[in-house]
């Protein structure tokens, strides 16, 4: 039997010290593994365009898990494996609610974001672009009837936030009434809004299939909420050290913190 693994590691709070870059003893750790012949696949919440950009440190030959799991695409041919899209109508009544109370939300396609606003995570990206090597810059907009987009562009998933925490709250509520959604409360206002069934386990599952590598050899990190999915699925899951405690609880090994090297303490115990 092969002994081929699929490692996934999540982003912020994972793979990333708190200083928001890979250590050099991860990132050699990692290239070890592939050399071996294992894969190695990240994670992310974020879309693919904006996911990648982690590989300006770490640039490995392998798929990207982007939109909690909607997305897979291969870093290096482009080969889209999985792209499960939000429906339109499913998609126009987020944003209706989203209207509704005044949250910032916006849309994401593989590589191009489209925000209500010039603020938070869109704002960011777009003054960020310049900072980036042009190979790695995509769409960042914010279309005047940014709810007409619905319909005439492909959307994986729907971030949304809101500052104050009962109208965020609201919002919550009101989108976990819908039939048919995903959602995914990612930091403390921001929530993530899919199509029913997508996590970052259905990512990890459609590289897994593709490899045929079995569930046992699957092992996958992570520190936060929208990691549960794909800790509960893996063969073996990992919780990093600085993991909220429900995703320690919920693992079959929590690690040392990211800022600890967690992810090669792990695998030094686990291979």
């Amino acid at each position: 039997m092969s002994t081929q693994k699929l490692i996934v590691s999540d982003i912020d709070g994972t793979l990333l010290r708190s200083d928001k870059h890979i250590s050099f003893v991860t990132k050699q750790r990692i290239f070890d593994l592939i050399y071996k012949g294992h894969i190695f696949a990240i994670a992310t919440g974020r879309m693919h365009g904006a996911g990648k950009i982690i590989t300006t440190e770490l640039d490995y030959d392998g798929f990207l898990i982007s939109c909690n799991g909607a997305v897979v695409k291969h870093l290096k041919t482009g080969e889209v494996i999985q792209a499960i899209e939000l429906a339109p109508d499913l998609a126009k009544q987020v944003v209706a609610i989203c209207e509704q109370y005044g949250a910032y939300y916006h849309l994401y396609d593989i590589d191009a974001i489209y925000a209500s606003r010039y603020a938070h995570l869109a704002q960011k990206y777009a003054e960020g672009m310049a900072a980036l090597p042009e190979g790695y810059h995509f769409t960042v907009a914010f279309p005047e009837d940014l709810p007409a987009m619905v319909g005439q562009v492909p959307i994986y998933k729907i971030g949304l936030y809101h500052e104050d925490p009962e109208t965020f709250s609201a919002v919550m509520k009101a989108l976990q009434k819908i039939e048919g959604l995903e959602t995914c409360k990612s930091l403390d206002t921001s929530f993530d809004v899919m199509a029913k069934g997508v996590t970052k386990a259905t990512g990890i599952e459609a590289i897994r299939a593709y490899y045929d590598i079995p569930l046992e050899h699957v092992i996958a990190f992570g520190d936060n909420e929208n990691d549960m999915d794909m800790i509960s699925y893996a063969g073996i899951g990992v919780a990093m050290g600085n993991a909220m405690e429900e995703l320690k609880a919920a693992a079959d090994f929590v690690t040392v913190t990211n800022d600890e090297d967690g992810l090669v303490y792990a695998l030094d115990r686990l291979l």
